[in-house]
């Protein structure tokens, strides 16, 4: 099996991302964490409502508390444990940064992130120069 391995384990990453990234709530929470470091839930929650992801934030919390924040703590994109504390990003946040940089630019009016690492389109197909 020559680079099969590897090969799968990236479609599996991209896969994984994907799945992530296909939550507007989600995004929203990744871009206000990037923006602006550790937010509390309540904050987090303002943000979906900003913009515009939601309508009401006392149903923008309880989803993020009960699907969102979940599922990107399992994937080491954000640390969260308790709603009582600070949520911030981890370390898988990492692997996203190439798609965020990607939906970023569509969603926040042009405006690209702060991102460390990526070296722009070229990058994402694996065509960075060297």
């Amino acid at each position: 099996m020559v680079g099969g391995y590897d090969r799968w384990t990236d479609h599996e990453q991209i896969d994984r991302s994907c799945d992530l990234l296909g939550s507007a709530y989600r995004r929203c929470v990744v871009y206000t964490l990037q923006e602006d470091g550790p937010a509390s839930l309540g904050e987090l929650a303002d943000a979906v409502v900003s913009a515009e992801i939601a309508t009401d934030r006392k149903r923008a919390m309880a989803s993020l508390v009960h699907t969102h924040l979940p599922k990107l703590a399992d994937s080491d994109v954000v640390e969260y444990d308790d709603p009582e504390v600070a949520v911030s990003l981890d370390d898988g946040v990492e692997a996203l940064e190439p798609f965020l940089t990607l939906t970023a630019r569509q969603e926040t009016d042009g405006e690209q992130l702060p991102f460390s690492g990526y070296d722009g389109p070229d990058a994402v197909a694996g065509n960075a120069p060297d």
